[in-house]
């Protein structure tokens, strides 16, 4: 997938609950189906895993500071 491919996707499973976002990750595929057009070079799995790795640590991180338990 082109990296903006990628990016819609990891849109669309960040909209989820987080408690789904492993398993949506592990539903796409480890290689991009798009080869020809593909930008990201590690393959979609991996590169949305990163993404939503560091967007599930700002969304807990927003959630303490909401609650005042941030420092």
């Amino acid at each position: 997938m082109s990296v903006s491919m990628c990016i819609t996707r990891a849109l669309e499973i960040s909209r989820r609950p987080r408690q789904q976002w492993g398993e949506a990750i592990a539903a796409l595929p480890e290689a991009c189906p798009h080869q020809n057009v593909c930008t990201g070079g590690i393959g979609c799995r991996a590169r949305l895993a990163d993404y939503l790795r560091v967007q599930f640590k700002a969304q807990v991180r927003r959630e303490q500071m909401a609650k005042g338990l941030a420092r």
